[in-house]
């Protein structure tokens, strides 16, 4: 029986090199981020948003009927700082915080961290079963289909991004392969 502890969970992290995987952006879009920043609307403008070379893409959750949802999200940081993700905010639940995956007694559970690094010109992957923002207090229902817009905290400042709500048992956004 695995079991790893919250310290374990973040030395393990470290270890892989806070989970960085290539990046494989084809296309640069500019999103509604922050108020004063560049806005454009195209075909993808749901699917990605930037803020001082930070991007994030494909934001999503899984349609549920339950008080608590994870919002999983592809995070490149393409600056030359380090950044530190931090949490979020969101109007229709009463608070967000940064997740990750263990097994506890054999059982799936998520466990509150503080906050997550991402190294300069690295990048992580929020996805089911590691790292996630846990949105507890739902004030309502999410339907698959559906979207809302959340506010992604970081230490440099925040990103505001629309969440698409996938199926209810979805292992990944419904665009996976989709490039950008």
């Amino acid at each position: 029986m695995l079991k790893l502890s919250l310290v374990s969970f973040a030395a393990a992290f470290a270890a892989i090199g806070l989970a960085a995987f290539p990046s494989s952006a084809q296309e640069k879009h500019e999103h509604a981020v922050e108020s004063g920043h560049t806005e454009s609307h195209d075909d993808h403008s749901h699917h990605e948003a930037e803020f001082q070379g930070v991007r994030l893409l494909h934001a999503w959750t899984r349609a549920t009927n339950a008080k608590t949802a994870l919002v999983f999200v592809d995070i490149q940081n393409k600056s030359d700082k380090n950044v530190v993700l931090k949490g979020g905010e969101v109007d229709i639940a009463e608070t967000v915080e940064l997740v990750g995956f263990q097994l506890k007694e054999g059982e799936p559970d998520y466990v509150a961290l503080p906050k997550m690094p991402v190294n300069a010109g690295g990048e992580i992957k929020l996805s089911p079963n590691g790292l996630a923002l846990r949105l507890d207090g739902l004030t309502r229902q999410l339907h698959e289909g559906d979207e809302f817009q959340m506010e992604f905290r970081f230490d440099a400042g925040h990103i505001d991004m629309f969440v698409q709500v996938e199926a209810e048992g979805a292992m990944h956004h419904s665009h996976v392969g989709h490039t950008h």
